[in-house]
């Protein structure tokens, strides 16, 4: 019996949620991104968010 193929990724961005792909899809139709772009700036304040939530954790220490 032959092994199934893995699904490849088509963005090269790793796995997303659902949840995740469709807020995506809905703000880069809403602004006229690719979905593609709308996650990577959607990470990207994310990942903006937490560097400030870690960092007002400190300062508070």
């Amino acid at each position: 019996m032959a092994k199934k193929k893995s699904k490849p990724e088509l963005s090269g961005i790793s796995a997303i949620s659902p949840a995740e792909a469709y807020e995506a899809a809905y703000f880069a139709r809403k602004c006229g991104l690719t979905r593609d772009e709308a996650l990577k700036i959607m990470r990207e304040a994310q990942r903006s968010a937490e560097a400030t939530a870690s960092f007002s954790v400190k300062r508070q220490n």
